[in-house]
């Protein structure tokens, strides 16, 4: 799927050099988040570290959200986040890899009912 229309705002050359370019900075700069925030060699492993953390949080407050019964900001600024890499691989070897689907799936139904929106107009 083609998207940003590069075709139409930059020539030939000028799109490899950004890909290629880019794909280097990308892999320089992620070669030293993952130094800085000492993150496993696989990084995904990580990802699921934090995941299974948030997960456990919500388990020890014995409720399906981490607001309680209800979503708060934290669940909403989490499900953002997984929200924004859905169709990628990395969101589908999470749901493998850890128990988020039902989380997930609770979030899902409620941002699509709107659900918060009862609190805004009480």
């Amino acid at each position: 799927m083609a998207v940003g229309k590069w075709e139409e705002y930059f020539p030939m050359w000028e799109r490899k050099i950004m890909i290629n370019v880019g794909a280097w900075a990308m892999w320089m700069i992620g070669k030293r988040l993952q130094k800085r925030h000492h993150l496993k060699t696989n990084v995904r492993e990580s990802f699921y570290d934090e995941l299974n953390h948030w997960l456990k949080a919500i388990d020890a407050r014995g409720s399906t959200f981490m607001g309680g019964n209800n979503p708060d900001l934290s669940d909403l600024a989490v499900y953002g986040i997984l929200r924004s890499i859905e169709g990628c691989q990395a969101f589908k070897d999470a749901l493998e890899h850890t128990k988020l689907s039902s989380w997930y799936q609770a979030m899902t139904e409620r941002v699509n009912n709107h659900a918060g929106v009862s609190l805004l107009t009480s």
